[in-house]
């Protein structure tokens, strides 16, 4: 049986009891032809076809150096360590494919198979096996598939697997977060991020679950990052929901326990004056650490930011609204 590795750079090995051997690397035109036809396997396809399809932005594409390229492929294939002699075969039309029940196995096959089941179902309706298949689906997805190849069906391919994965890492971050196990959501959700940063609902999703974890200090910068990240990409700014959310944090950062509102950098030579009764409060205030009023000055920024960000999408509506 041959095995294919799709997922990083792409390799064929033979596989003995689902154990691949060393594996060979196909480059150039014959991988992408092998690659276009295991995809494909039980479809049948003209030269021309195949021509149009795999290489039709290369001006020295014809049928003899397909014819070629296909001769080089079989001998390939028919080498040590591969030894596969009717893998690539003609129909009786003269069209070239792969068997349906060809001796296969793809890396993808097996991640689709896992992950799959769990997406098509309700949230509520999954048990703990299919979420478990989930979670080792999600292991074997080590990159994009199929890296280095830029036709237009090697980009389709790799986008329909990146979106099983990336709704895979959702659907476990819900269930994560359903339960209570924030370590975990967190884990998922940067995974997700990780893949694609111009996710906002992630950040809003993370934001929060920093939160619920105890680190608002995480849950700010996760803003940041996302706030950055839009700015750079897609020259925007986050949306009112975002910002929503990160006020409410940064509000919550600051609070009277911690930090009286009043007189936040008093020092001692303005205590020394101060009313006697006043004079116990003061004196509880010039004991703070350096450090802690430091620390509450960036969370007095962290507001101010918060509420500044806030206003910015109604101001810059009413600006847009005002007569020129």
């Amino acid at each position: 049986m041959l095995y294919l590795r799709l997922f990083g750079q792409f390799a064929v090995a033979n596989c003995d009891d689902f154990a691949p051997s060393a594996s060979v690397a196909l480059s150039g035109r014959m991988g992408s032809l092998l690659a276009y036809l295991a995809l494909a396997r039980g479809k049948f396809f003209t030269r021309s076809e195949l021509i149009t399809v795999l290489w039709s932005d290369q001006s020295d594409a014809s049928i003899g150096s397909f014819n070629t390229i296909l001769w080089r492929l079989r001998k390939a294939l028919e080498r040590s360590p591969l030894q596969q002699t009717s893998l690539v075969i003609s129909d009786r039309r003269g069209a070239i494919g792969l068997p349906q029940d060809a001796a296969l196995q793809l890396d993808i096959d097996k991640f689709s198979a896992l992950v799959k089941p769990g997406l098509s179902k309700p949230l509520e309706a999954l048990d703990d096996n299919l979420i478990e298949q989930l979670r080792l689906g999600v292991a074997l997805y080590s990159d994009d598939i199929l890296a280095g190849f830029h036709e237009d069906w090697a980009l389709r391919a790799r986008e329909l697997n990146r979106r099983l994965y990336l709704n895979a890492l959702a659907r476990l971050m819900q269930l994560s977060s359903l339960a209570q196990d924030h370590s975990s959501a967190i884990r998922y959700a940067q995974d997700i991020l990780d893949h694609d940063p111009l996710r906002e609902d992630v950040h809003r999703e993370l934001m929060r679950l920093f939160e619920l974890s105890g680190q608002r200090a995480m849950a700010l910068r996760q803003f940041e990052q996302c706030r950055n990240t839009l700015r750079k990409e897609l020259a925007i700014q986050p949306m009112r929901e975002t910002m929503a959310i990160y006020q409410k944090i940064a509000n919550s950062a600051v609070t009277h326990d911690n930090y009286p509102q009043e007189h936040p950098f008093i020092t001692q030579s303005e205590t020394s004056t101060a009313h006697p009764i006043e004079r116990t409060h003061d004196k509880h205030m010039t004991m703070l650490s350096a450090s802690e009023l430091i620390s509450n000055a960036r969370k007095y920024l962290a507001q101010a930011d918060a509420h500044l960000q806030y206003s910015l999408p109604f101001l810059d509506d009413l600006a847009s609204r005002a007569p020129g």
